[in-house]
């Protein structure tokens, strides 16, 4: 009877074992091949993009507080259904490392909930942490001033992407990589200065003003 309890509760976990799977959440060089392009890019001029360039790698110089997380969910969820791994989002790399346009913080993420051999759905979200703890979170803030001297956020997500939960039991570490990931550019969502937000608020009464007078 013993032997048969033993049994049972190590069958349970392993099952509870199977019951995820692992990804390697790197855009790095070391485990993504190129092409296609798998860095993430500033899309636009705006504050907070130090070359000035257009398309140039995203760093932290100027807002330290750029993370990418990685989200997943089912072979066909959407977006809006897409979970965020357990683990805490990497950090981008700022403009003096020979990697630009990566992140720290790179590493194993554990896909709980599906079995090896199930297909997932996966996408990389960026944002700037310091405004909101989660993507959907800081990208309802866009709207709110924030930066001293500018007003605006970079966020951003990759094209969904597949990736398949190897079934190998001595699996190579390339069978853990995003190699369906493809690199994607940031949006800067600007923000009106104070000061016209107020010359529109004027602007605005004025124009009330006068549909009163006639």
């Amino acid at each position: 009877m013993k032997k048969i309890i033993l049994t049972t509760l190590v069958s349970a976990a392993t099952l509870a074992v199977f019951a995820q799977g692992t990804v390697n959440f790197s855009n790095l060089s070391t485990a993504l091949t190129s092409p296609p392009d798998r860095l993430v890019r500033f899309g636009t001029n705006g504050f907070g993009n130090p070359s000035g360039v257009s398309g140039a790698p995203a760093v932290t110089n100027v807002i330290p507080t750029l993370v990418a997380q990685l989200y997943y969910g089912s072979s066909t969820a959407v977006a809006d259904s897409l979970v965020a791994v357990s683990t805490a989002p990497g950090t981008l790399r700022g403009s003096t490392s020979a990697s630009a346009g990566t992140w720290f913080g790179n590493g194993t993420r554990t896909i709980s909930g599906f079995n090896p051999g199930d297909t997932v759905n996966l996408q990389v979200r960026v944002w700037d942490i310091s405004k909101g703890t989660d993507f959907l979170a800081a990208t309802a803030s866009a709207n709110l001033p924030n930066y001293a001297g500018a007003n605006g956020d970079w966020y951003g997500s990759s094209a969904i992407f597949q990736y398949t939960i190897t079934t190998n039991p001595t699996p190579a570490p390339s069978e853990f990589n995003m190699n369906a990931f493809t690199g994607f550019s940031l949006s800067f969502v600007s923000v009106p200065e104070p000061s016209t937000l107020a010359l529109a608020g004027l602007g605005a009464a004025g124009l009330l003003f006068i549909r009163r007078r006639k």
